[in-house]
């Protein structure tokens, strides 16, 4: 059993796989390709974050010495051209992947490649975490699982029709979670907003113009039943309300949206969420 063993391991070929990056993008593609044979006695190596002269050389030294055919997917052009010389220097089989395909493109494109590594695995990455945070700003809108709320990057507060829930939604495809908490007037808001006051920011809006948005709101929706829902005067107290529990802007920073996008909005939030 054991000499059968060492001569399967002498027969296994193997298929370095060799990245600046993680690999993940070379892989995928070699394991579609080696779906059309039977890979049964290959071994798929990958090595990755090969990004400089010596560790390109070493990796030669290490396929030079074990055997094998090099698969490799680098963005610098100086580095694909030493990955080439070296293996053709000592006779090894060797495939570029993202050479021909980048060098065609920019002559497509006219413009000059990044060379920089590790961009679809960022790619991915930034995916990802916008995914997570949409799906939490989801179950987190309108004061939703408060709880859990303490554990977003931003807390969004302040009345009903500020204009919370689309300033949410887009922060969280920026990547940020957000919660937002309706802000009732004569109500405390959920003390555990106290721990967390460098999250918390409070919206607030011109009177007159949050009248408008809750009367067309009653055209599209109907009617609340909130007492005070369009009086002008009862709205101006809402809002006098909000600055006070703000503190003026020394506990909570106040947020003006009146007039103003929802992306300038979002900017000047993250421009204070990331002192």
């Amino acid at each position: 059993m054991e000499k059968d063993r060492v001569e399967n391991n002498i027969k296994k070929k193997i298929l370095w796989i060799i990245s600046d990056g993680t690999g993940r993008t070379a892989s995928q593609l070699i394991k579609a390709a080696s779906y059309q044979f039977d890979t049964g006695d290959v071994e798929f190596r990958i090595v990755k974050d090969v990004t400089d002269e010596r560790k390109i050389r070493d990796v030669v030294e290490r396929v030079k010495q074990e055997s094998g055919m090099v698969v490799y997917t680098l963005v610098s052009k100086m580095n694909r051209r030493l990955m080439y010389r070296l293996c053709t220097e000592n006779h090894i089989l060797s495939v570029d992947l993202f050479g021909p395909l980048i060098s065609t493109m920019e002559k497509f494109l006219q413009k000059v490649p990044k060379e920089l590594p590790g961009l679809t695995y960022k790619l991915n990455r930034d995916y990802y975490r916008m995914v997570d945070a949409v799906d939490f700003t989801i179950k987190h809108d309108d004061g939703v699982s408060i709880k859990t709320a303490v554990q977003a990057d931003i807390i969004l507060i302040g009345p009903s029709r500020v204009g919370k829930t689309p300033l949410s939604v887009y922060l969280a495809y920026s990547g940020w979670k957000v919660a937002n908490i309706p802000i009732i007037k004569g109500l405390k808001p959920p003390d555990i907003l106290e721990k967390y006051p460098l999250k918390v920011f409070c919206l607030i809006i011109e009177p007159s113009l949050l009248q408008k948005r809750r009367m067309d709101r009653i055209k599209k929706l109907g009617d609340p039943r909130v007492d005070g829902y369009t009086d002008l005067k009862s709205i101006t107290e809402e809002i006098d309300y909000c600055k006070k529990i703000s503190n003026y802007g020394k506990k909570w920073p106040l947020i003006d949206v009146s007039y103003r996008t929802v992306e300038d909005i979002a900017k000047e939030i993250i421009q204070l969420v990331s002192i």
